[in-house]
């Protein structure tokens, strides 16, 4: 039946479900599924199930032509052979097993239910679910030993400030926050178009890509970028003070003032100016665009990852000035110009404007 789906014209999750029955009946998924039918909603069960049978059984490779991506199941054939992501279906069984009982476990703990009942209500993407790899070194990466679910303290904030600004009782500016938060969504979890080298990726979910992939990153690392780009936003100048107030109230964010600036130009950054934006875009044009200080394919260490550390808004004019260039280079190519403007000034070989 699985293989059936993603061999449809169009994946439907839905579908999936209604046709998965006997795997919802399975003594450990039913557990699961009495425990969450006792504080959500029978909805928000099927929410649950079809998140977690999408994780465990499948995946979105990249197709051939790089043009987009395309569900399978995590036994395809086209996987190429050793690939790392590669797992049989009773392994994948065994998976969904163990993360039945764990989540079934944990939903004892008051703290988790709450967390858990806010992923299916303010869940970014259909596919939101906290699970993750303990390694990307693992052979294979897609197993009981290396999947498990996923405890974080700062995700239960993240999921409480996007309830704070997307809840229309709670924010009444919640429309422009949806535009806001798709531009996030996009930059935080999904892979960047990468034609060339030996792992070509195109918008594919980065906890899904070869884990030799410059693209990869951990389900947590995306989620804390995620974070870390509401927190730049909230400091960006005009950034409603309403919501500042009521944000600092629930204790979700730092009461501190400093202003956000571009990584590049150091021009700081206007929310009124995104709001526009998103209001009315145009084609191919952005004032404000997320992007990482150093390109994922400029070195090898830890500064060249996905994470939090090595991502910024930033202007137009910043990224392109930076173009491929790490921060650091961008940073000393700037001052020579300066130095060198201001040499030839002096000389009178050229003029000031």
């Amino acid at each position: 039946m699985f293989e059936a789906a993603v061999e449809a014209t169009r994946f439907s999750d839905r579908n999936v479900y209604d046709q998965s029955e006997l795997l919802r009946e399975w003594a450990p998924a039913k557990d699961l599924q009495v425990t969450l039918g006792s504080f959500i909603s029978a909805a928000e069960c099927q929410v649950i199930h079809r998140r977690l049978v999408r994780a465990v059984f499948f995946i979105e490779l990249v197709k051939a032509d790089v043009t987009s991506t395309k569900y399978d199941v995590r036994w395809a054939e086209r996987f190429p052979e050793g690939d790392p992501r590669i797992a049989t279906f009773d392994q994948c069984c065994e998976i969904y097993e163990k993360i039945c009982r764990q989540i079934h476990e944990l939903l004892n703990d008051e703290v988790f239910r709450t967390e858990f009942a806010l992923v299916v209500r303010w869940g970014l993407s259909p596919h939101e679910i906290p699970l993750d790899y303990e390694t990307k070194n693992a052979r294979p990466i897609h197993s009981t030993a290396n999947l498990s679910v996923l405890r974080d303290p700062n995700y239960s904030r993240l999921l409480r400030i996007r309830r704070s600004l997307l809840d229309p009782t709670l924010n009444p500016d919640f429309q422009l926050f949806v535009g806001i938060f798709d531009k996030i969504r996009v930059k935080s979890y999904l892979t960047d178009r990468a034609l060339t080298g030996g792992y070509k990726t195109n918008r594919e979910k980065r906890w899904e890509a070869h884990p030799a992939s410059p693209q990869f990153a951990y389900r947590r690392d995306c989620l804390a970028i995620e974070l870390c780009l509401i927190e730049q936003l909230i400091h960006f100048e005009s950034f409603p003070p309403g919501t500042i107030r009521y944000l600092e109230a629930e204790g979700l964010i730092n009461p501190e003032r400093k202003v956000a600036r571009c990584p590049v130009t150091l021009d700081p950054l206007d929310f009124e100016l995104l709001a526009q934006e998103v209001a009315d875009p145009t084609f191919g044009r952005s004032a404000y665009q997320v992007g990482h200080l150093n390109p994922l394919k400029a070195g090898e260490g830890e500064e060249f990852r996905h994470a939090p550390a090595n991502i910024s808004w930033i202007t137009e004019d910043g990224n392109r000035i930076q173009g491929h260039l790490t921060l650091k280079e961008t940073r000393e190519l700037l001052l020579r110009i300066s130095r060198n403007y201001e040499a030839l000034i002096a000389s009178g070989e050229i003029s000031p404007p």
